[in-house]
C-alpha cells in the first residue's frame, strides 16, 4: 500500500514522503497511530493543507529531543546486578530496563528507543544506541556492575587502554621530531662536509696551478741561463 507519511520515521522517509509498506502495517499501526495517510487524491489535497502545520510540529518535537538527549548524556549510566563468579548476571538487562532507569530520572524515555547492539547479560560496559527521533540520536555507555566500587574499577580499567593510546601516540609524535631533528642535523652536516670538500677541492686546484705556473718560470729561468753561458762562452773564443 502507497501512504503519505504524517511524521518522520526510522527507515521510511521524512514528512509527505510517499512510500510503499505491507498492507498490515499500514492498517494496524501506521493509519491507526495517525502516522500516515493512504495516499488516495483526497487525502494528497489535505495533506497538502497540513503540510506546513505538521514541519512545524515536527521542528518542535526535534528541538524537545535534542534537549532530553543533551540531558541523558549528561548522566553516567550504571546497573547494579546480582551475577556469578564468572559475571554472568541472574538475567539481563533490556530496553524496558534502561528506559526505566531514565524514566525514574525525570526523563521521558521508551523501550523503543532504546537499541541494544548486543544482549546485556554478563558484567561490564556495553556500547548502546538512544534514538529519540529519526533525526535526534547517539551512541551511550553503559556500565554493568555487581557494586559502586566495582562499577568504578570496571570504568577506570575500560579507559586505561585510551589512556595508553594516548600516551603511545604522544611518544611516538616525540620519536618522530626527534628523528626529524637529527635528520636536519645530519643533513645540514653533510651539506657542510660537502662545502668543506668543494673548497678543498678549489684550493687544491689553485695549488695546483700555482705549481704548474712556478714549474714554468723555473724552466724559463733555466732556459735563460743557458742561453747566458752559451753567449758568454763564445764571446771568450
Amino acid at each position: 500500500m502507497e501512504v503519505i507519511l504524517l511524521e518522520s520515521l526510522n527507515k521510511l522517509g521524512g514528512i509527505g514522503d510517499l512510500v510503499n509498506v505491507k498492507d498490515g502495517f499500514a492498517r494496524n499501526y501506521l493509519i491507526p497511530q495517525k502516522k500516515a495517510l493512504r495516499a488516495n487524491q483526497e487525502n494528497k489535497e489535505y495533506f497538502a493543507k497540513i503540510k506546513k502545520e505538521l514541519i512545524e510540529k515536527n521542528k518542535n518535537i526535534v528541538e524537545e529531543a535534542k534537549l532530553k538527549l543533551k540531558k541523558i548524556l549528561d548522566i553516567e549510566v550504571i546497573f547494579i546486578r546480582n551475577a556469578s563468579d564468572n559475571g554472568q548476571l541472574y538475567g539481563s538487562v533490556s530496553p524496558k530496563d534502561i528506559a526505566n532507569y531514565f524514566i525514574e530520572k525525570k526523563i521521558e524515555v521508551k523501550p523503543s528507543d532504546v537499541n541494544l547492539h548486543n544482549a546485556i547479560k554478563k558484567i561490564g560496559i556495553y556500547d548502546i544506541n538512544i534514538k529519540l527521533h529519526p533525526d535526534v540520536g547517539s551512541n551511550l555507555k553503559i556500565n554493568v556492575a555487581t557494586t559502586l566500587e566495582n562499577a568504578k574499577v570496571q570504568k577506570s580499567e575500560y579507559e586505561k587502554p585510551k589512556e595508553n593510546k594516548e600516551l603511545e601516540k604522544n611518544e611516538k609524535s616525540q620519536k618522530k621530531i626527534v628523528n626529524n631533528e637529527s635528520l636536519e642535523s645530519s643533513t645540514e652536516i653533510k651539506t657542510k662536509d660537502k662545502s668543506v670538500e668543494k673548497s678543498s677541492k678549489k684550493q687544491e686546484k689553485v695549488e695546483e696551478k700555482k705549481t704548474t705556473k712556478d714549474e714554468k718560470n723555473s724552466d724559463q729561468i733555466e732556459k735563460t741561463k743557458s742561453t747566458t753561458n752559451k753567449s758568454a762562452e763564445k764571446n771568450k773564443e
